[in-house]
């Protein structure tokens, strides 16, 4: 999938995936887990961003994990839908710095 030097750590409740070393700049994903689903948030370019399934709709969250770009966020509830997700955290990984 080409997610290569992803480091991962927990923060409070939440699981957050860096790309290359872990600081504020190169985060580009954080899950939380819940007892019916995975709730993920991402960073996204508003230029680049692409999401046919609308998934993410159209809120865009206030800077709670990322300073650049806007943050947005998903759910996944089940297996089946794990492929789509992976193209959206991809997405995010892509324009993450290190």
């Amino acid at each position: 999938m080409g997610l290569d030097k992803v480091a991962a750590k927990p923060s409070g409740r939440y699981y957050s995936f860096y790309k290359g070393k872990p600081s504020g700049k190169s985060r580009f994903a954080t899950l939380l887990l819940t007892k019916n689903f995975v709730k993920v948030r991402i960073r996204t370019d508003p230029n680049t961003f692409r999401d046919s399934k609308r998934w993410t709709g159209d809120k865009i969250y206030k800077g709670w994990f990322f300073k650049k770009g806007e943050e947005r966020e998903f759910r996944v509830t089940e297996k089946g839908q794990i492929d789509y997700a992976m193209g959206l955290i991809k997405q995010s990984y892509e324009i993450s710095g290190e």
